[in-house]
């Protein structure tokens, strides 16, 4: 096993901007990344194993690379000394296949896992990609770290890797000098992947979202809600929640919600206290409707007791506070609305609420 410590000066900044958005110091985290001969690893090596990490200030590498076919458990063992300090780890599809990957070699070699007790950061699974609303052709990670900006030097895939592993190897057994330049490219494609892993934690900016200082404005009959962002997102990104549109683009949230038109009902929950009033298609309290002639009223149910209104209302979250009715279309609707007219506003704190039931409820 050799164990190599490549320089990174070229993207420093760039690498700290990308992980202004973890759930956790930098310094806690761990990006690795993993090289095989294969998918299986009941049929394969594993022959490269690299991490990124910060320390004192500076984004640091590491790589341990198997120079001959007894150096596996070597690997791992180093690995799992490397990151017992670390509370996080951080890769790029690795819940699917890398470490289930290490695992499996782990427990062939009679090891313990290092993954127990961490908190494993998934990137691949940030939801900008999970719901396909970024604009990308696909979900490789070459494919969404240019999008963010990085340039990889490397030019192979994963396939054209293992073949360099295989020539490297026979290479290596006649003492040619091409090895070295073989090996020199296999580490720099374990080098790319660990920046590119790294340059896609800018997606969790697209999570992080809390509201600042929310303002609003109507337009056409649709409610605009907009904030600023804590920081510019990598790429815009226009979404659908129900009829509401959520856009995110530079520094700037704006979320458009068509106000809706038409007859809604409130319902009263104390339908026995109430009775029903046919003509009137309306539902009223027996204290008022005792004065109303037997012939006109009759008990309310729990489909009747309600008084409707027509015209314009905002569809709120369920928890929104307010002092206004709260309507429905039918009785077991789950969205609800409030009456909405020209002299109709929203407070400040009624804004962060909506902004945070938006963003924060599942897409």
């Amino acid at each position: 096993m050799e164990c190599f410590f490549p320089t990174v000066k070229e993207y420093q900044k760039e690498l700290f901007e990308s992980c202004t958005s973890l759930p956790c110091p930098v310094e806690q985290v761990c990006f690795f990344d993993i090289e095989t001969t294969g998918l299986s690893p009941d049929v394969s090596s594993l022959y490269l194993l690299g991490a990124a990490f910060v320390e004192n200030g500076t984004w640091c590498f590491i790589q341990w690379y198997a120079d001959d076919y007894v150096s596996e458990a070597d690997i791992l063992d180093a690995f799992s000394s490397f990151l017992a300090p670390f509370e996080t780890i951080a890769h790029y599809n690795g819940s699917t296949f890398d470490i289930p990957y290490l695992e499996k070699k782990y427990l062939f070699h009679h090891l313990d896992s290092p993954f127990q007790g961490k908190r494993s950061l998934d990137l691949y699974r940030c939801f900008p990609l999970n719901k396909k609303l970024l604009p990308l052709p696909n979900r490789k990670l070459i494919t969404v770290e240019r999008s963010l900006g990085f340039q990889r030097h490397d030019t192979f895939t994963g396939k054209d890797c293992i073949k360099l592993y295989t020539d490297f190897m026979h290479l290596k057994f006649f003492r040619n000098d091409s090895a070295n330049r073989r090996k020199a490219d296999l580490l720099l494609h374990n080098h790319d992947d660990l920046i590119g892993t790294i340059f896609c934690s800018r997606l969790l900016c697209y999570e992080n979202y809390q509201p600042k200082q929310p303002h609003w404005r109507t337009e056409k009959n649709t409610l605009v809600l907009c904030d600023q962002l804590d920081r510019p997102v990598p790429l815009p990104l226009t979404y659908q929640k129900g009829d509401v549109q959520i856009t995110m683009e530079h520094d700037l949230l704006t979320v458009q919600i068509p106000l809706y038109k038409g007859t809604l009902y409130h319902y009263f929950k104390d339908y026995k206290n109430y009775f029903y009033l046919p003509k009137e298609d309306m539902a009223v309290h027996k204290s008022v409707g005792i004065y109303v002639e037997e012939d006109f009223r009759e008990k309310a149910t729990a489909a009747n007791c309600y008084i409707k209104r027509s015209g314009f209302f905002l569809p709120v979250p369920n928890d929104m506070e307010t002092d206004q009715p709260l309507f429905q279309e039918t009785r077991r609707s789950r969205t609800i609305y409030v009456p909405w007219t020209e002299t109709s506003t929203l407070s400040d704190k009624q804004c962060q609420m909506y902004l945070t039931a938006l963003m924060h409820t599942q897409r």
